[in-house]
């Protein structure tokens, strides 16, 4: 898992129309290329009677691909993908879908109308920057629970995730990985600790 790492926080569909033809975008946070074209598949199969659905992703392990559908080449695919490597973002699949409107846009023209549905796709579903965290389990009475709050309050880079009080005090803290060493030296001497998993949370990006 990537420790840092730039994508979208919340899918939106965006419409936008250039010259009577229609354009939709959809992206979705994935991690694998198996995700991305089960995604451009369903997208694909929801649109079947566009008149092109191309397509961009970029994934884990400088995995990518692109295609312009039936596009004139270069003038789609590689352009969507161009956006997502703008906003240097990963673990990504967007699909322009087009519905022709009578009107030829020319390459120019095409390169920027899907550049732009993407670009808008993209903000639409807000960037985010996701960080790879330790999920932790910590079991503690309740006077070692006030001191382990009163110490976590002077350090940043964790989450409570989940609390417990019955009669001990039973909590899940997420912990981001430059910070796992420090809060573990907090959190050791005041009760039992069991590493649980590896997850990550995304934090928007504010233009």
């Amino acid at each position: 898992m990537i420790k840092i790492y730039y994508s979208i926080l919340k899918p939106k569909e965006t419409t936008i129309k250039i010259k009577r033809s229609e354009f939709i975008g959809n992206a979705k946070k994935l991690h694998t290329e198996e995700e991305a074209k089960e995604f451009i598949k369903e997208i694909s199969s929801k649109y079947r009677n566009a008149t092109h659905n191309c397509w961009a992703y970029k994934v884990e392990g400088n995995k990518f691909n692109y295609s312009d559908n039936g596009e004139p080449s270069g003038t789609a695919g590689k352009p969507i993908f161009g956006v997502i490597e703008k906003h240097n973002l990963i673990n990504i699949a967007i699909v322009v879908t087009r519905y022709f409107g009578g009107v030829k846009l020319g390459v120019r023209g095409l390169i920027d109308a899907y550049s732009q549905c993407a670009e808008n796709t993209i903000l639409n579903s807000k960037i985010a920057k996701y960080i790879d965290l330790k999920i932790y389990e910590v079991k503690t009475d309740y006077s070692k629970y006030a001191e382990i709050e009163r110490l976590l309050k002077r350090v940043d880079g964790w989450k409570m995730t989940k609390q417990e009080f019955m009669a001990d005090v039973k909590f899940e803290i997420a912990i981001e990985e430059s910070k796992e060493k420090e809060i573990l030296e907090i959190l050791k001497t005041k009760g039992t600790i069991k590493y649980l998993k590896n997850d990550e949370i995304g934090i928007e990006i504010k233009n």
